[in-house]
């Protein structure tokens, strides 16, 4: 009888050890996970522990499962996602789009939950989201990432990370009710276009110089973008100005109005969402100059000239089809035209006086424009 017992502690002891053995062979999930993104999107450790819960206990693996996830922000506004996974000699890269961070962060954590769970030996196609095993997650992926409708096929018995990556879906996301359907999941989108049509109105100026006093104008532009470049043709009309001067106790009124085209090619340096681009720039003057008052004769004079200079724009994106643009540029003018009036000449007893010509003002030779508006973005 004591032998029996003796026998019956032994299996008992063995029996432990064995169950300790398999609960730690299905323990923590065997995964490793390099996360890049931006401010503000979920942390490294946020998502680990949401694929950890998804994933739940796993089997035991010959490798571990080694991901490296990078989330970038383009100029449309969307989110884009680089998942690079790697197990064992495997590898592969999945490419997806969203809405938002916390989108790609949970399509991040449902795929690789479900590579994790997965019962049969990982291949290259189930890494890449394009073997049949796989079409699921790549769905999943898809529809927690952009709110897109997934097509998956769907097994007799749903594993418990297919349950979670269900309810982890967003709830414009629809699945097929008939799971026996062969429907292949729809292609991923391409790269977003690289080149926009720009159109700037209204753009409101204030420009200190070239004339004597603070011009205010209101124009617009249309232009190119490429990647980060920007090409722009503008146009503005400058709010008229007058100066008065005096002989002989009567009073002489000029009017001089002003009208500028230029062109500017900046390039971005820095930022998506809120951008800052240096840029090189030219333009034309064309100012007309028409005078009034005792004894003179009504007449318009005008005058031509051109400028260069460098400026800085900056970009602030309410919608990816439009934004907030501002800029400050500074000009050296090629010319520094006079703005005179011919007064009549004082009484001399001479046969024909010649009329006496009075500068009004002489433009400077430099000036510095602020402008801000709005950039529609086609």
């Amino acid at each position: 009888m004591r032998a029996l017992r003796r026998l019956s502690a032994v299996l008992l002891c063995a029996s432990g050890i064995a169950l300790s053995g398999r609960a730690s062979a299905q323990g923590a999930a065997p995964i490793e996970l390099k996360w890049s993104a931006l401010e503000g999107c979920p942390s490294e450790d946020s998502v680990l522990a949401r694929v950890r819960k998804i994933a739940g206990t796993t089997r035991a693996t010959a490798n571990t499962l080694r991901a490296e996830a990078s989330v970038t922000q383009a100029s449309d506004g969307l989110f884009r996602l680089r998942l690079e996974i790697h197990y064992g000699n495997l590898a592969a890269v999945r490419n997806i789009e969203g809405k938002s961070c916390k989108d790609l962060a949970g399509a991040t954590a449902v795929a690789l939950a479900l590579l994790l769970s997965s019962e049969e030996p990982l291949s290259e196609g189930d890494l890449a989201g394009t073997s049949p095993t796989s079409t699921g997650s790549a769905s999943a992926s898809a529809a927690a990432a952009s709110g897109v409708t997934a097509n998956s096929q769907a097994s007799e018995k749903p594993t418990a990370a297919q349950k979670d990556a269900a309810t982890t879906s967003p709830p414009n996301s629809t699945t097929p009710a008939d799971s026996s359907s062969n429907t292949e999941p729809e292609p991923e989108p391409g790269p977003p276009r690289r080149w926009h049509v720009l159109l700037m109105a209204p753009l409101g100026s204030l420009s200190f110089g070239p004339m004597g006093q603070v011009s205010s104008g209101l124009g617009g532009g249309v232009g190119y973008s490429f990647d980060r470049w920007r090409f722009l043709a503008e146009g503005r009309y400058w709010a008229p100005q007058h100066e008065t001067t005096t002989n002989l106790g009567y009073e002489y009124d000029v009017e001089m109005k002003r009208f500028t085209v230029g062109a500017r090619g900046c390039r971005a340096i820095f930022g998506e969402r809120f951008e800052f681009a240096p840029c090189a720039l030219m333009s034309v003057h064309h100012l007309s100059a028409r005078g009034s008052g005792h004894s003179l004769v009504p007449g318009t004079d005008a005058v031509t000239w051109a400028a260069v200079g460098i400026g800085a724009q900056s970009r602030f994106l309410i919608t990816p089809w439009l934004g907030v643009v501002a800029a400050l540029d500074g000009e050296v003018e090629f010319a520094r035209p006079e703005v005179s009036v011919s007064l009549p000449p004082a009484g001399t007893g001479e046969a024909t006086p010649e009329p006496t010509p009075v500068v009004v003002e002489r433009l400077a030779p430099v000036a510095a424009t602020l402008t801000i508006g709005a950039q529609w973005i086609f």
